[in-house]
């Protein structure tokens, strides 16, 4: 008796272990229902036409959503036959690397993580680059998302990697890391700091009314009136990536709230990144 109850036991603890209850998935978030296989579908990639793209050399920005409530920002680049880029959630702003094609009227991107592993695939369809609509598909499941994204802005004919070249002469890192001290400072109120960073004299709204911003005393004076709490609150939540270019400068924020940047030379020294517009 004391055999058969042992092993009544033993058959109890190893089906035990074979059960354990499945582990709760965050909501609203794609990637947490994404695998590890890295094997990657060939075929979806081989039935694309790359001489028929749309696509430019050049970078193409995107907003959309997946699953209709998740935002996210993409940018794209079309190098050669391939479509290479990357994306990010707006909560979590972790880029996620991209590598795909595109043909006239469809695209196909597959996403890797850090370690390259294929998490996930999107595959779109378009009548124009203005919009990809499509099914966000999971590498290893069959769980999938409809996504949407529509082109914010796009900067043709530069080189890749040089997104901004054709404004400065700064490495895109270097721009987005003054995006991000600019920033840094506007969310601590550090306006000492952000004087320093300002070419003047510079125009800036005070009271809804233009004025003229004479100095670095003048700007810190002024500091509470020109970042006043909904366009503090626009520069502290904007993107530091994918912004906009052009021969003016580069521009971050949002629509007509937004802070533009330029290579500046004070007093005959090196050209240094500065604050040349705030519009507010």
């Amino acid at each position: 008796m004391k055999k058969i109850v042992g092993i009544i036991i033993a058959l109890t603890i190893i089906l035990a272990g074979c059960s354990s209850p499945p582990q709760s998935q965050p909501q609203n978030t794609p990637q947490n229902n994404v695998g590890t296989n890295s094997n990657t579908n060939s075929s979806l990639l081989d039935n694309i036409d790359t001489t028929k793209s749309q696509f430019e050399k050049g970078y193409y920005d995107y907003q959309g959503s997946i699953n209709e409530n998740i935002p996210i920002q993409m940018s794209i680049y079309k190098l050669g036959k391939e479509i290479i880029g990357t994306y990010f959630y707006d909560k979590q702003r972790k880029e996620i690397k991209l590598e795909g094609k595109a043909g006239a009227k469809n695209i196909v991107l597959y996403e890797y993580d850090e370690t390259g592993k294929n998490t996930g695939v999107f595959q779109g369809t378009m009548n124009t680059v203005d919009k990809i609509e499509g099914t966000w598909t999971s590498a290893d499941s069959p769980k999938n998302y409809p996504f949407i994204l529509l082109l914010k802005s796009n900067l043709t004919g530069v080189e890749y990697g040089k997104r901004y070249a054709v404004a400065v002469t700064k490495s895109d890192q270097d721009v987005e890391n003054f995006i991000n001290q600019i920033k840094s400072y506007v969310v601590s109120d550090n306006n000492k700091m952000l004087a320093e960073l300002v070419t003047y004299p510079i125009n800036a709204k005070i009271n809804d009314k233009v004025a003229k911003i004479q100095n670095k005393d003048d700007f810190i004076k002024n500091y509470d009136q020109i970042f006043y709490p909904d366009y503090k609150q626009v520069i502290s939540n904007a993107y530091t990536k994918y912004l906009f270019a052009n021969w003016q400068g580069i521009m971050f924020g949002e629509g007509s709230y937004n802070i533009w940047i330029n290579e500046m030379t004070p007093n005959g020294s090196k050209p240094k990144l500065m604050i040349t517009a705030i519009n507010n």
